[in-house]
């Protein structure tokens, strides 16, 4: 079992918009993404604060716990939505974790290993395309964490706005039934979709990467 800290740690995560000046509106559709996905965070107690815009196409924000990463990210693909993320995460200390907005007052570990996840997403891989970095300290942790989401990473092109619905509602109701019938499709259609838009790759990765994390820190 890996030691742990003593120390409180936390996780911030720090996304960009892929092709940002070619989204039309954009300023507008991002405020209004990021206010959404802001209150649904929030409401979960998922992070400290509001998602903060820190460049035209970054955003940020200091998650409660590192083993909320997952759940996070999954959200954050889903929630955002037509925009494709490239999304960087540090774990480690936070100074002044709960003060506002977070890109002016805090920093420490988290922050710096996610500016490194970042320029690590930057130089991107000549083999294929990546989405998703961890940076922790931790060499294991990040090499298991990295090679899943790479995984995970391939499949997202492929899914469909049709499927991201489907994915969203299934995420509401918990029931095939109910999706369908929130969603004026037949169950099948909603099997179908699910299957295709690789639902249960998607959450069994966060609920195993949630244990992995815990495992660690």
């Amino acid at each position: 079992m890996p030691s742990r800290s003593t120390q409180t740690r936390y996780a911030v995560i720090t996304a960009d918009v892929v092709g940002s000046r070619k989204i039309r509106s954009f300023r507008a559709r991002r405020d209004r993404l990021l206010a959404s996905v802001s209150q649904f965070h929030l409401e979960r107690k998922l992070i400290l604060s509001p998602w903060t815009v820190t460049a035209w196409d970054e955003f940020q924000a200091i998650l409660r716990r590192p083993e909320y990463v997952p759940q996070v990210i999954l959200d954050l693909r889903r929630l955002l939505f037509p925009f494709q993320l490239s999304i960087a995460v540090g774990m480690g200390s936070v100074t002044d974790a709960h003060r506002r907005p977070v890109n002016q007052y805090a920093g420490g570990e988290a922050f710096e290993r996610a500016r490194v996840a970042a320029d690590r997403l930057k130089l991107g891989s000549p083999k294929y395309r990546i989405l998703t970095s961890f940076e922790s300290g931790h060499d294991l942790f990040d090499s298991i964490a990295n090679t899943i989401y790479r995984l995970q990473d391939a499949l997202l092109e492929k899914i469909t706005a049709r499927q991201w619905a489907t994915i969203n509602m299934q995420m509401k109701t918990s029931r095939q039934d109910i999706t369908a019938k929130k969603l004026s499709l037949d169950i099948s259609t909603v099997s179908r979709n699910l299957k295709r838009g690789y639902y249960w790759h998607l959450t069994e990765t966060a609920e195993t990467m949630e244990r992995i994390v815990r495992a660690y820190f």
